[in-house]
């Protein structure tokens, strides 16, 4: 790991654990309002953003793009925060729920932080450094998994009544019909942190998310390249802030599979 990057890592360990301490100290689930249709904001998601942002400017003079307070920031240097991604799933009481974030250099992720809000277990990367597992205080290194296409387990989402152009509901059910038709298991968890996380720890081989917001995406993008994984958009391009999705697989083998089933999902 470049040095440099050192004081960057313990940082955004420091501000997903004082974000954890919030999750942990409320049993509130109510929500505020909705930011669009089915787009949830919760006390806790502003609660736990402001833990996280007010860490990060204690020790960093960089400006943070937060999904609550601060979606518009895009200096080419930043912080990107998603204090609880599957909000949906958090008013629910379902526990597939991660607080995120990733510091940005010259617009490319270098380091990045995925805390699990159920387990606790924190899954983090630099450039250079590898991908590690940190539960209990231990960090075990980590690496993605592949397998034989037809017993993988892969992620793809979300689907619903909000599903818009480029990826409109029909589009994205071919989509998953297709990956359905050559992988063992498909599942789909509404947490696009979570999911890369996964791949990033060899849980599943792959996962495909019709969309590519920053504070979503963009800590899994370091955490499985570091793991040794490969990130695209799902048409095959290579993955960038601008793509219109995001396709990370454990090996080129896995991703070649799944952009070719998106090919055929798209052309009907």
């Amino acid at each position: 790991m470049d040095p440099a990057l050192q004081p960057d890592v313990d940082l955004a360990l420091l501000a997903v654990e004082a974000g954890l301490a919030v999750v942990r100290g409320t049993d509130d689930r109510a929500v505020l309002r909705l930011k669009g249709p089915n787009d949830l904001v919760t006390a806790v998601d502003l609660a736990t953003e402001e833990a996280i942002v007010r860490t990060l400017r204690a020790g960093s003079p960089l400006p943070v793009q937060g999904e609550e307070g601060s979606p518009q920031e895009t200096a080419g240097d930043r912080w990107v925060v998603d204090p609880i991604d599957g909000t949906a799933n958090f008013v629910a009481g379902l526990p597939l729920v991660a607080c995120t974030l990733a510091r940005l250099a010259d617009g490319d992720p270098v380091v990045g932080v995925t805390a699990d809000l159920t387990t606790g277990e924190v899954v983090w990367a630099a450039r250079g450094a590898g991908a590690w597992r940190r539960t209990a205080g231990v960090d075990e290194q980590s690496t993605a998994a592949g397998g034989a296409l037809d017993s993988l387990t892969v992620t793809v989402g979300d689907l619903s009544w909000t599903s818009r152009e480029p990826w409109p509901l029909d589009a994205r059910a071919a989509v998953l019909r297709e990956v359905a038709g050559i992988v063992g298991k498909v599942r789909v968890i509404g947490t696009s942190a979570t999911e890369l996380a996964w791949v990033a720890t060899g849980r599943t081989s792959a996962s495909l998310a019709f969309g590519n917001v920053a504070w979503d995406v963009v800590a899994g993008v370091v955490l499985v390249r570091e793991a040794g994984g490969v990130v695209l958009d799902a048409r095959g391009e290579p993955w960038s802030l601008a793509s219109d999705s995001i396709l990370a697989a454990a090996t080129p083998e896995i991703a070649a599979s799944m952009v070719a089933a998106v090919q055929r999902g798209l052309r009907g």
